[in-house]
């Protein structure tokens, strides 16, 4: 199969450029207006830019009360869904006033944030409490840069060094349409030294 944007049907060619690009991580954002007033809202166009310092974008597409309160305020939550929230998480992102808060509409409770005023969702096995940094536009779509202030990781989540265990952390990510999946397993590569030895035994491998 062969697509491309010169076709004349478009539909086909984005909707297989966004189901191959997959397992998506997705944000879980929460916000607060001047008032305080809370928004919490999914967004999969979400991925990390660089580690130093850590920083992240999300992508917002139409008018959307998260975007227009991380203007506006400077902060936000990225919380991190996990297996058995996917539908709740879905749910809150209906299209509601911007005076609803999603986390009380659906019963989830929260946590006030360290760093920032915005709080976090009290279920959430990592939280990461963000500040704006800088925000453009692409091709009609609002991208915001945050910088990471700090990490709420539940401890239930972590191994024997501290670090995440991707089997009890079991996060969920974003596939095509409404598809979604739970990463449960992990396995390691680690990259290799390039060194004389390691080139000759590539070499070698391919005949």
């Amino acid at each position: 199969m062969y697509l491309s944007d010169e076709d004349e049907n478009s539909h086909d060619f984005t909707w297989m450029v966004k189901n191959s690009v997959v397992p998506r991580p997705i944000a879980w954002v929460g916000t607060q207006d001047e008032s305080g007033a809370g928004n919490l809202a999914p967004y999969s166009y979400f991925t990390l830019v660089t580690m130093n310092p850590p920083t992240l974008m999300i992508s917002f597409i139409g008018e959307k009360h998260s975007y227009d309160n991380i203007v506006r305020t400077g902060q936000f939550v990225v919380n991190l869904i996990t297996e058995g929230q996917a539908e709740v998480a879905t749910a809150t992102a209906a299209i509601t006033d911007a005076s609803i808060d999603e986390a009380a509409l659906h019963g989830l409770s929260t946590t006030p944030s360290t760093r920032i005023a915005p709080p976090r969702l009290t279920d959430a096995r990592v939280a990461l409490e963000c500040e704006l940094m800088e925000t453009t536009t692409l091709l009609g779509a609002n991208i915001v840069f945050g910088r990471v202030l700090a990490v709420h990781a539940d401890d239930d989540v972590l191994d024997d060094t501290g670090r995440i265990s991707i089997e009890k952390y079991r996060p969920v990510a974003r596939l095509g349409g409404s598809l979604y999946t739970t990463v449960t397993t992990e396995y390691r590569h680690v990259v290799p030294v390039a060194d004389d030895t390691w080139l000759s035994s590539q070499v070698g491998s391919t005949r």
